[in-house]
This record gives structure tokens, C-alpha cells and sequence, in this order.
């Protein structure tokens, strides 16, 4: 509670956005705040979305409303309030609370690695916080990274002794870091009883990837390799740390070389293709994909996968099929999964042009999942390509209700909105769509165009460019 009344008194006290409020929106945002501080967060979400209507500008109504979403607590609402703060600190680069809670909040919900990039943001903008130090401890020790979090917990403590909370983080990554090393010495111990046992260097290859010591556990599964070059549990050592790494190269390599080994292994297949996949090869992906699925024709994760190659394939028809078959076989799949099979069929029959048959397998999984993002977004992609733009506006919308940080349906909702020179609200999507996702070269020329035909040129022009920017860094 203290956190959200002192947040909440941010909004009217500590800074005001870059503009005057006016009147009507100054008095929205202090009912919004009254509410805080009363506890009703219904009625702060309320009255922070109208301050919102009357400037869509305003970075700080953007942040109070992500505020009040984040402690209303409905389900959705954390992904919500994620995608206000990321709008508000696309308005306003500096706002710092925004930062911050939203750094939390992408820790709160498993997001570790945007938790991480959000603080190293936010102190940029001000390296003297031992709060933010101390989140970003936090995250670190979160993922393991414990001499990460060690080095930010001291730093906290440089800038404020007094931090307890640093303090007592600081002694228990101090003592999770000890039992990793007893565990080590331990099993370094049971490898000199017997240094004959690879599998006794398996796990301290194991040990060494939970404290992210990648050079340490590459030399111990070499020295597998070295006892005994025939056997694949080396290799399979090493592809566990170049997948750890995120090596795609080596651990494509490593896969290539267990399939040699035991080419009757369904699992290993599979990842191969995920990892040629990854390397933009998809001839090899398909051919490792489909291998693991004449092995085990139930494996499902490699069926979803080969039907997804063959579709960013163009090979449609085989993708079909593939998912048809998923769909008929649905008894054998989890709820998840059966919806992803109808959302990849329609997909498919929209990459066919077979619009009517996307519709009508849209219809079927929303009948039975109500509030899948894929299936809205499906069917507002059918009623796109038909013309049928108030269906598809609608659709889109659903589709981002029940997914709110996927920039794509943003980035197609305003497309559709520009299609039908609702331009104000296509602006918002575009901008939107880049505030959750600022690499999205398709949103910057969807900006372009919109900005473009609202007769803003100049405008149009510099978010042109930065879609080329984008696309050369990429090249």
C-alpha cells in the first residue's frame, strides 16, 4: 500500500507532464489520485483513462493509468499496465518512475531479461538511486546471476549505507554463491574417487550452468568428450551449454553431430531443426523437423514446428495438412495446444488466400476459446483482406484485449484504421506498436504512411528514415 500512495502522489506532486494540463484533464487526474489514496483502484483506472482521452500526449496520465492498472490486479492487467508504461516512456524518454515500475513489474511477471534492459535504461537516467541498484539486484539474482547482483547490491550500499534491504540481499547471494561452491567441491571430489565416470562430469557440467560459468562447464564437457569421443554424452553436454549461451551456431553443430550418433533419436532431431531454424537455413530445419516427426509421428512440438517452417516456407499446403491433422487429433493434445492448431490452421488459410475457410476455423476455436489473442487475430486478418474493415477493427481490438503486448496487432489494427482514415486512432496503434517493440521496422512505415496522408511530411519523412535505419542495421 505505501508504495502505491507514494507513487500515486507522484503524479500530482512530483512533476508535471511537458504541457499545462487543461482544466478537464487536471481534474480527472485529481479525482484519479483521490481514489489512489482511498484504495479504489476501479475508480482510478476510470478516471485516469478519461485524463488520457483528453491528452493522449501526456506521459504522466500515461503512467498513472499503467499505475492504477498495476495495482487493480484484474487478470490482463499487469500486461496492460506494461504497455502504458512503455507508451509513456515513449513520450517522455526521462520519466524515470516509469522506468522503475515498469522494470518491477516485468519481474513480477517472469520477464527477466526486459526487467534487466529496463533498469540498465533507467540508470542512464540516473545512477545515484540505491533503489534502483537494489532492484536491479534483484533481477539479477533472480536469473542466478549472482556476481552480477553482488556488484549491484554493493553499489546500492556505496550510495546508502543505511540500506538494509541491500544489505540483507547483499548476505544471501553471499550465501547461495558458498553452497554452489560447496556443491562443486563436492561433486569435483566424487570425480576423483572416479575419474572414469563421465556421468559424474555431467553433473558438474550441470552445476557450473546454474552459476553461468560457461567456460568452466565447456572445459568439463570437453574433458568428457576427451575420455570417450564416441559417446554423445559429451556432446550432449555441450549443446546443453551452447544452448545456454545461445550459440546457435555451435549448438546446431553439436545437434548435427548426436544425430550422426543415434540417428533414431526423435528429441534430438527436433532440436537440430529449432537450431537451423534459428540460423535462417530452413531447407535443413524442414528436413531435421521431418525426420523427428517419421520417428515419433506423436510428437506434437515437432508437428507444430514443421508446420510453422512450412509455412514461412510458402509451402502451404504441406503446412495445412499438418495442422488439419493436429485439429483431428486434438483428444491426443493439451487445451494450449489445440488452440494453437485451429489459430495455425486459419493462419495458414489466410497465407492460401482461402478467406472464408479462415473465418469459419476462427469461429470454431473462439467458440471454444473465447479469449484467444491468435483466433481474433486471425479473423481480423480475413476480414482485412476482404474489405470488411469494421469486422476486422473490431477483431483486432479483441485480439489485443487479450494480448496487449503483441506490437504486431497494434502495428495491423492501425493499418486498418488508416484504411479507413480514422487517423488519430491509426496514429496511436503506430506508435503504440513502437513503444512496445522500437525495432519494428514495419511499424515505423506504418507511422510513415499515416503521417504521411494526415499531411505531416516532415514527420513522415524522419519516421521513414528510421525504418531504413533499422532495416541497415539489421542487414
Amino acid at each position: 500500500m505505501d508504495e502505491i500512495q507514494h507513487n500515486g502522489e507522484s503524479a500530482s506532486q512530483n512533476g508535471t507532464s511537458t504541457q499545462a494540463k487543461s482544466q478537464e484533464e487536471q481534474e480527472w487526474t485529481d479525482k484519479g489520485n483521490a481514489a489512489v489514496r482511498e484504495g479504489d483502484y476501479e475508480g482510478a483506472v476510470n478516471a485516469f483513462e478519461r485524463a488520457v482521452e483528453v491528452d493522449p500526449s501526456d506521459a504522466r496520465a500515461r503512467y498513472n493509468l499503467a499505475l492504477a492498472l498495476q495495482y487493480r490486479g484484474r487478470d490482463g492487467d499487469s500486461e496492460l499496465a506494461i504497455a502504458g508504461y512503455r507508451r509513456a516512456i515513449d513520450l517522455d524518454p526521462e520519466l524515470i518512475e516509469a522506468y522503475i515500475n515498469l522494470g518491477n513489474l516485468y519481474g513480477e511477471v517472469g520477464l527477466y531479461e526486459e526487467s534487466l534492459e529496463t533498469f540498465q535504461q533507467a540508470l542512464e537516467l540516473d545512477d545515484e538511486d540505491d533503489e534502483l541498484y537494489l532492484s536491479l539486484g534483484d533481477t539479477y539474482r533472480a536469473q542466478n546471476l549472482y556476481q552480477d547482483a553482488i556488484q549491484t547490491y554493493r553499489q546500492a550500499l556505496i550510495l546508502n549505507p543505511d540500506n538494509t534491504q541491500a544489505a540483507d540481499n547483499l548476505r544471501d547471494v553471499r550465501e547461495r554463491v558458498n553452497d554452489q561452491l560447496r556443491r562443486i567441491m563436492d561433486q569435483e571430489r566424487r570425480i576423483d574417487e572416479n575419474p572414469a565416470d563421465t556421468t559424474r562430469y555431467s553433473e558438474l557440467v550441470s552445476l557450473y550452468l546454474d552459476m553461468r560459468r560457461y567456460d568452466e562447464a565447456l572445459s568439463v564437457a570437453n574433458q568428457m568428450l576427451a575420455l570417450d569421443p564416441e559417446d554423445r554424452t559429451g556432446y550432449d553436454m555441450l549443446a546443453s551449454v551452447y544452448e545456454e549461451m545461445g550459440d546457435r551456431d555451435q549448438a546446431a553443430e553439436m545437434y548435427a553431430r548426436i544425430v550422426e550418433i543415434a540417428p533414431d533419436d526423435a528429441e534430438a532431431w527436433e532440436h537440430l531443426g529449432t537450431w537451423r531454424s534459428l540460423q535462417n537455413n530452413t531447407a535443413e530445419a524442414i528436413t531435421a523437423y521431418e525426420r523427428a516427426v517419421q520417428l515419433d509421428p506423436n510428437r506434437s512440438s515437432a508437428r507444430f514446428s514443421l508446420a510453422e517452417t512450412y509455412l514461412e516456407a510458402e509451402r502451404f499446403e504441406e503446412a495445412r495438412t499438418i495442422y488439419q491433422g493436429l485439429v483431428d487429433a486434438r483428444d491426443q493434445l493439451l487445451p494450449d495446444d489445440v488452440a494453437a492448431a485451429y489459430a495455425g490452421l486459419a493462419e495458414t488459410y489466410n497465407a492460401m488466400g482461402r478467406y472464408e475457410e479462415a473465418i469459419s476455423t476462427c469461429q470454431t476455436l473462439l467458440a471454444e476459446f473465447e479469449n484467444d489473442p491468435e483466433g481474433y487475430y486471425q479473423l481480423a486478418t480475413a476480414y482485412d483482406e476482404l474489405e470488411r474493415h469494421d469486422e476486422a477493427i473490431e477483431n483486432y481490438q479483441y485480439a489485443i484485449e487479450s494480448d496487449p503486448l503483441n506490437a504486431d496487432y497494434y502495428n495491423d489494427l492501425a493499418d486498418t484504421l488508416r484504411e479507413v482514415k480514422r487517423y488519430d486512432e491509426a496514429l496511436e496503434m503506430a506508435q503504440q506498436a513502437i513503444a512496445l517493440d522500437p525495432s519494428m521496422t514495419l511499424a515505423y512505415e506504418t507511422l510513415s504512411q499515416i503521417l504521411q496522408e494526415m499531411g505531416r511530411s516532415e514527420e513522415a519523412t524522419a519516421a521513414m528514415a528510421q525504418a531504413n535505419a533499422l532495416r541497415s542495421a539489421r542487414e
